[in-house]
């Protein structure tokens, strides 16, 4: 894999990350392995949560990365029961202290607000909950979570900090009113959705470094006919057509979905890192062969790029 820069400043990054949401799908020594192997291939990039695998995820990479210190690793902080602590300083130092001791670091690479296009983030009004009031203003960038990543750099503890999300409007929003590092869109670059291309060019303009996930939910990491014979609520009919359409393309293109979604976006110019959620070993070493072999032919991916959706709301 050609390296990539993390951020137009940044140091060189593996273009695929390992996303830790799976790593104990099976059991905390295949999520060791898992790690094990991505190092083997040139994965430099990992990113985890404490809600990933209820905590667990990032345990086993700090089982598995103790010692390595030529990779970047990213955690988040969030996900707290009582939105009164998405403002206090305390309960955000206490997560990241607990991160720190999880992976076994004494600092670490990339902190992010997990799911920054919440409400709760960047507003102590219990009375609005979910994502953000499009009718409302918000004082982003003096924001409690902000002013503890900046301090917490400032101390050297945390070398970049960002923000991360599953909604491009949302997240640009925020983007265009904070001075981040990094920024993570998940659920809207793969082989159907595009929504992030609203907003990557956004951040590369800020010296944000683009990152994206979740290239493989909702029926992408394999075929699923299930969800065609039984469409969930979020499925449109456009979006019935298109998968029927980019199944039938992984069929005759002899490649597997996986392979075909990581060849897709391993060509597109807006992104620094692709991360992968994987939960085994042949799983991740599957992606990773992907990248390796490039962009998929021309005929191939004009065919894919016709079926995009700019807005598919997670």
């Amino acid at each position: 894999m050609q390296q990539r820069s993390y951020g137009p400043s940044g140091p060189s990054v593996s273009p695929i990350g390992l996303g830790g949401a799976f790593l104990t799908d099976r059991s905390f020594a295949d999520g060791v392995a898992t790690v094990h192997r991505a190092l083997d291939l040139g994965i430099t990039y990992f990113d985890t949560s404490p809600m990933y695998c209820q905590g667990a995820s990032q345990a086993v990479l700090g089982a598995a990365l103790d010692g390595k210190d030529d990779v970047l690793i990213a955690t988040k902080l969030g996900y707290f029961a009582d939105p009164s602590r998405f403002h206090s300083r305390v309960a955000l130092l206490t997560q990241f202290e607990e991160n720190l001791r999880l992976l076994r670091r004494k600092s670490i690479d990339t902190l992010q607000a997990h799911e920054a296009d919440q409400h709760c983030w960047w507003s102590d009004d219990t009375d609005l909950t979910g994502r953000l009031d499009p009718a409302r203003d918000y004082d982003f960038d003096n924001a409690p979570v902000l002013q503890v990543f900046r301090e917490l750099k400032e101390q050297d503890r945390c070398r970049f900090y960002g923000i991360s999300g599953n909604t491009a409007d949302h997240m640009g929003r925020v983007l265009d009113h904070t001075n981040v590092d990094t920024f993570l869109l998940a659920f809207n670059y793969d082989l159907l959705r595009r929504g992030a291309r609203t907003v990557l060019p956004r951040a590369e303009k800020r010296g944000s470094a683009r990152l994206v996930g979740a290239i493989f939910q909702r029926g992408l990491s394999h075929p699923q006919p299930e969800l065609l014979d039984a469409p969930p609520a979020w499925m449109t009919a456009e979006l019935q057509a298109n998968y029927r359409k980019i199944y039938a393309l992984q069929k005759d293109s002899g490649m597997t979905l996986a392979t075909l979604g990581v060849r897709y976006m391993i060509a597109q110019p807006e992104t620094d890192v692709i991360i992968i959620g994987a939960g085994t070993p042949d799983e991740i070493e599957e992606c990773v062969r992907a990248a390796e072999a490039g962009p998929l032919p021309a005929d191939l991916y004009q065919q894919i790029e016709a079926l995009g959706l700019e807005d598919t709301p997670v």
